[in-house]
C-alpha cells in the first residue's frame, strides 16, 4: 500500500506586516551523553559467535536424527546378537533426543558387523563435531565471564571520565558511586552479584542519558532555532550567526553541532514552602507577604459562620513528602483574614492595618501559628542562579561543567534543579516544517478515524468525577469537591499516571477504522506502510478543517536524516506546557523568548472575540522530586487554585488578578460543563507537565472539565501493534508513516515472554535466545522495550549483555504475558545532531515545533474562539459583580464538612 505522493510543499505564506507567527521559534532538545557511550557495550561479536554455536548445535542435532533413522534399518538384521541389538536401540533413542554419538558408540559401531561403514564415518564425524561444539560451549562461556568484566569495568570508567553521566548518576543515586569505588578497592570482581547489579544500574542510566532527551540536569539540554526566515518570534536574533542548514526539507542538517554551553539553577520549590511555614513571623519584615493554604474548605456553622471549621490540606512539617489535612474552628477573626486574601496575597503590614488586634507582637504570633499549622502560608519565591555561557572547548578540555556561583545562605546543591541550555547555529527551514504540519493534518485525520471506532457502542464516556453532581443550576466548585473528598477518611492514593495505552482492535467491525487494520494486516511483512489523505477519504475519515484543533500545538519530534520522512512524531499537545519551565531561563540567556508572547496575544484575541476569561489554574508540588516542573511564565490575567504565586510565575508577562476557587462555579449547558465568575464565564488552563497529586489532582479534573474543547487534545498514533489480538508467536508490525513525511508509529514486536528464557538459565543460553528472537523476528540491534504499551520504553542493545538486565527488569515491571519492542528511530548512525563538549561525538535530538507555524496568533483565534459558544444562564448565588479591572471582596462561602484525613496521608511523586 503506497501513499498520495504530491509536489513541494509552498513556502509558507507570510502574514501582515508586523504580526508575529505561532511557530517562529522551535526549542531543541539534546542527550548530554553521546551515544558511542551506549553502544560500547555491545558490538563485541560475541553475540554473533553464539548464534553459529547455536546453529552448529542446531546442525548437529539434525545430522543426530538422520543417523537414528539409518540405524533404524540396522536394528533387524540378523547378524547383531542381542546384546548389540540393544545398544544399537539405545544408541537411536539417544540420537532421537539430538545428543550426539559419545566415543563408546563409536568404537562399538565399528566392531558391529552388520552397521554399514558410511554410518561408522558419520557416527565418528559427529562424535568429533559434539567435542568441538562442547569445547566451543566452554570457551564462548569464558568469554562471556569476560565481557561481563569488561562491560563492568566499561561503565565504571565512563561514570568517572565524564562529568555529564556522573552527575546524572549522582542525582538519580546518591552514593553510588562511592559505593563502587569501596567495593572495587576492596577486590570485588564485577562479576559478583553486588557489582553486577551496580554495572546493570550504570548502563540503564547510561542509556536513558544517551538515547532519551528531556531535559534533566546535564543529562537533558535545550537550544532555541528559528523557524523560517523570520528569526524569533519577538523579531530578534538569538545572537548567533545566520545558519546554513542545507536542505530546506530537513528540520536539522545533518552535522548541526552544539556550541556554547550555560544553565539555570532554581531552588526547589516545594523545599522552599516547607522551610517557610517553619518561620517565626514576629521579627519578620513588614513586606513579607501571606496568603491562604493551597487549598482550604470551609464547612457552615450557625448564622455567620461561628461554629463552623476552616480545613486546609498542607504539607506535614515532621515528614514533607506527606500531606495532612487540619481542621481549625472558624472565629470572627479568622473569617475576617479570609475575606482580606480574597484578592490574592497580603503582606503582614497590611494585615496589621486591617486586623482589629491592638498589639503587633500577638498578631504576628497568632498568624506564626496558622503558618505551622498549614492553614497560612509564606509567599517566598525560589531563587534562581545563572550560569553564563562558556565555550563548550573549555569544558571539555578541563572535565568539568559550569557551576553556579554559591552565595551565603544557599542551601545545599541538592536543594536546587538545574536545566541546562546550548548555543545552536541552525534554523529550522520553512520547507520542513510545512512538511510536518502537511503530514500532522493527515495524522489527526486518522486520529479521529480511530477514535469514532472506540467510541462506537460505548457510550457516553465517564463523566469526570464530580460532574455528575452538576446540572443546569451554578454551584460553587468547593462545594463539588468537599462531596468528593468527604467520601473517605484519607486522600485517595496516587493514581497511576495515564499513559497512552497504543491502538486498539476494531469495536465496530464495519466501521472505516475496521477496514484499515484489515489493510495493514495485510501488510505485515512491508518495511513501511503509508497513509494518506486519499485512504483516509476512502475510509470515511472526517475531514481535516474538523479533525485539525484550531489551538496552537506543541509536535515533539524526533529528527531524521534524508530521504525519506523528514521525523518521527512522538506526541502533539497543547502549546505553552513542554517548554513552559524554561521560558523564564529562555528569555534571559538568549535575549528573548517570543513562543510565550504569542501564545499570550492568541489567548488574548480569543477572550477579545469570545468575553470569556482565562484562569491559569495553579496547584503545589507534594514531593521534592520534579517540584519545580510547576514553574511557567505569565500568560493570563488571572489565576486561581493556590493563593500564592511567587512559586509559579517567574517575573514578566501582564499584571494578574487573584480569583479565589469560591467565586467560581460550575453548570451544565447540554452536553458541556461551563465555569463561571460571579456570572462571568472562566475557562481554566493548566500549564504544568506533571499529574497533580491527590487530592489535587480532583479539583484540575474538576474545573479542566470546563475548559476549552481542544485544549486538552493530545495526539499519539505509535504502538500499531496494541490494535492486533496475541496470537501465541511474535507479531511484528510495519513502520507507520502519514503522507511520507512524517513517522507516526515505528516498527513494532509483540514478543510472548516464552520466547525468552528462564530465569535460571544461565548469560550463555539467554544469550543465545535472545539472538535467535533477533534474527527470527528480523529485529534491528537497537530497540525500545516496555513491557505493555502504556508503559515507558527503556533503550537497549541486543548485541549487548545489557539487554539481558534491560529485559529482566522489564518483564518484572508489570506481570504479563508479552513484551514490546519498539525500533529505535533514528537510530545510532542516523543522529543528525552533534557535540563540541564531546568532541563532535553524535548526540540524541528532538524538536519540538509549535504550529500552525506560518499563522498570527488573531488568525487562529477566530477558529478557537468559535468553539466557545454562548450558553447564558441563571446567575450565580451570590454572584458579585467583577470583572477585569476589579474584584470585589467576598467572604469566602461555607461549605459541606468533610471528614479529616489522617495528619500522615501518604502522597506519590508527581
Amino acid at each position: 500500500m503506497t501513499g498520495l505522493h504530491t509536489a513541494s510543499p509552498a513556502p509558507a505564506r507570510p502574514g501582515p506586516a508586523g504580526d508575529r507567527l505561532l511557530g517562529a521559534t522551535a526549542l531543541v532538545r539534546a542527550s548530554g551523553v553521546p551515544v558511542s557511550m551506549w553502544t560500547a557495550a555491545g558490538g563485541s561479536g560475541l553475540f554473533g559467535r553464539v548464534v553459529e554455536h547455536a546453529d552448529a548445535v542446531e546442525r548437529q542435532t539434525v545430522r543426530a536424527r538422520r543417523l537414528a533413522e539409518a540405524l533404524s534399518g540396522v536394528v533387524p538384521d540378523r547378524r547383531l546378537t542381542d546384546t548389540e541389538r540393544r545398544a544399537v536401540l539405545a544408541l537411536r533413542r539417544r540420537l532421537h533426543s539430538g545428543s550426539a554419538p559419545g566415543p563408546a558408540d563409536c568404537r562399538f559401531l565399528e566392531t558391529a558387523t552388520a552397521v554399514p561403514e558410511r554410518l561408522v564415518r558419520e557416527a565418528g564425524a559427529l562424535c568429533r563435531a559434539a567435542a568441538s561444539a562442547l569445547a566451543t560451549r566452554v570457551e564462548l562461556e569464558r568469554a562471556l565471564g569476560d565481557e561481563r568484566e569488561r562491560v563492568g569495568a566499561l561503565a565504571w570508567s565512563l561514570v568517572s571520565a565524564s562529568p555529564v553521566l556522573r552527575e546524572f548518576v549522582d542525582g538519580a543515586s546518591p552514593g553510588l558511586a562511592q559505593d563502587v569505588a569501596a567495593r572495587l578497592a576492596e577486590g570485588e570482581s564485577w562479576s559478583g552479584k553486588r557489582l553486577r547489579k551496580r554495572s546493570a544500574y550504570l548502563w540503564r542510566a547510561l542509556g536513558r542519558a544517551a538515547a532519551k532527551t528531556t531535559p534533566r540536569g546535564w543529562a537533558g539540554q535545550v537550544a532555541p532555532v528559528p523557524v523560517g526566515g523570520c528569526g524569533f518570534a519577538d523579531g530578534t536574533r538569538s545572537g548567533f550567526p545566520e545558519a546554513v542548514t542545507g536542505s530546506g526539507f530537513r528540520l536539522l542538517a545533518p552535522g548541526t553541532e552544539l556550541a556554547g554551553l550555560a544553565a539555570t539553577a532554581v531552588e526547589n520549590v516545594h523545599a522552599v514552602r516547607t522551610l517557610a511555614g517553619a518561620r517565626d513571623l514576629r521579627g519578620a519584615d513588614p513586606a513579607t507577604a501571606l496568603a491562604p493554604a493551597p487549598l482550604y474548605l470551609t464547612d457552615a456553622g450557625d448564622e455567620g459562620g461561628a461554629g463552623g471549621m476552616l480545613r486546609c490540606y498542607a504539607i506535614d512539617p515532621g515528614d514533607p513528602g506527606r500531606l495532612r489535612q487540619v481542621a481549625v474552628r472558624r472565629t470572627a477573626l479568622l473569617d475576617l483574614l479570609l475575606t482580606l486574601f480574597a484578592e490574592g496575597p497580603r503582606t503582614l503590614a497590611e494585615l496589621e492595618c486591617a486586623l482589629p488586634v491592638a498589639d503587633p507582637v500577638v498578631l504576628r504570633g497568632f498568624l506564626t501559628h496558622l503558618t505551622g499549622l498549614g492553614v497560612l502560608q509564606l509567599c517566598v519565591a525560589p531563587r534562581r542562579r545563572h550560569i553564563d555561557w562558556s565555550p563548550a572547548a573549555r569544558a571539555a578540555g578541563s572535565g568539568r561543567l559550569p557551576r553556579p556561583t554559591a552565595r551565603a545562605g544557599d542551601p545545599g546543591p541538592g536543594d536546587w534543579f538545574l536545566d541546562s541550555y546550548r548555543g545552536l547555529d541552525a534554523r529550522v527551514p520553512e520547507q520542513a516544517a510545512a512538511r510536518v504540519q502537511r503530514a500532522l493534518r493527515t495524522a489527526h485525520r486518522l486520529a479521529a478515524l480511530r477514535r469514532a471506532d472506540r467510541d462506537t457502542g460505548s457510550g457516553a464516556p465517564a463523566p469526570t468525577p464530580g460532574t455528575e453532581q452538576v446540572d443546569e443550576h451554578p454551584r460553587p466548585v468547593g462545594e463539588i469537591l468537599a462531596a468528593l473528598l468527604s467520601s473517605g477518611e484519607r486522600p485517595s492514593p496516587a493514581p497511576a499516571p495515564r499513559r497512552y495505552g497504543g491502538w486498539h482492535p476494531a469495536r465496530g467491525p464495519d466501521s472505516g477504522y475496521a477496514r484499515l487494520l484489515d489493510r495493514l494486516a495485510a501488510h505485515r511483512d512491508a518495511a513501511r506502510v503509508d497513509i494518506d489523505d486519499d485512504l483516509l477519504d476512502e475510509l470515511g475519515a472526517p475531514p481535516a478543517e474538523a479533525a485539525v484543533p484550531p489551538w496552537p500545538m506543541d509536535c515533539l519530534l524526533r529528527p531524521l536524516p534524508g530521504p525519506g520522512p523528514v521525523a518521527v512524531l512522538e506526541t502533539a499537545s497543547p502549546a505553552g506546557i513542554i517548554d513552559a519551565r524554561f521560558a523564564e531561563a529562555l528569555q534571559d540567556l538568549y535575549g528573548g523568548y517570543g513562543a510565550v508572547d504569542v501564545y499570550r496575544d492568541f489567548l488574548a484575541a480569543v477572550e477579545r472575540r469570545t468575553g470569556v476569561r482565562f484562569v491559569e489554574l495553579l496547584v503545589p508540588p507534594v514531593t521534592d522530586h520534579a517540584a519545580n516542573t510547576v514553574r511557567r511564565p505569565v500568560i493570563t490575567r488571572w489565576w486561581t487554585g493556590d493563593p500564592n504565586p511567587a512559586a509559579y510565575f517567574g517575573p514578566g508577562g501582564p499584571e494578574q488578578r487573584y480569583l479565589p476557587l469560591d467565586r467560581i462555579t460550575l453548570r451544565r449547558s447540554g452536553h458541556r460543563i461551563v465555569a463561571e465568575a460571579d456570572g462571568e464565564r472562566v475557562v481554566p488552563v493548566y500549564h504544568a507537565t506533571r499529574n497533580p497529586m491527590p487530592p489535587y489532582d480532583r479539583l484540575v479534573r474538576l474545573l479542566l472539565s470546563a475548559g476549552h474543547p481542544w485544549a486538552g487534545n493530545v495526539l499519539s498514533l505509535d504502538g500499531l501493534a496494541a490494535a492486533f489480538p496475541a496470537c501465541g508467536d511474535v507479531i511484528r508490525l510495519p513502520r507507520l508513516t502519514a503522507g511520507t513525511d512524517l513517522v507516526v508509529s515505528p516498527a513494532t514486536w509483540r514478543v510472548p515472554r516464552a520466547r525468552l528464557w528462564r530465569r535460571e538459565e544461565g548469560d550463555l543460553d539467554r544469550v543465545r535466545a535472545l539472538a535467535s528472537l533477533r534474527r527470527t523476528a528480523a529485529m534491528p540491534r537497537f530497540v525500545f522495550v516496555r513491557p505493555a504499551f502504556e508503559a515507558k520504553p527503556v533503550p537497549a542493545d541486543l548485541e549487548a549483555l545489557t539487554a539481558l538486565n534491560v529485559i529482566d527488569r522489564t518483564c518484572a515491571a508489570l506481570p504479563g504475558d508479552e513484551l514490546i519492542f519498539e525500533e529505535m528511530l533514528p537510530g545510532p548512525q542516523e543522529l543528525v545532531l552533534r557535540d563540541a563538549l564531546h568532541r563532535g561525538e553524535p548526540v540524541a535530538a528532538g524538536l519540538l515545533l509549535r504550529l500552525p507555524f506560518d499563522r498570527a496568533p488573531e488568525e487562529l483565534a477566530v477558529s478557537a474562539a468559535a468553539l466557545i459558544h454562548d450558553v447564558p444562564g441563571p446567575p450565580a448565588p451570590g454572584a458579585a459583580a467583577a470583572g477585569a479591572t476589579g474584584t470585589k471582596q467576598v467572604t469566602p462561602r461555607k461549605q459541606e464538612e468533610i471528614p479529616c484525613p489522617s495528619s500522615n496521608s501518604p502522597s506519590s511523586t508527581p
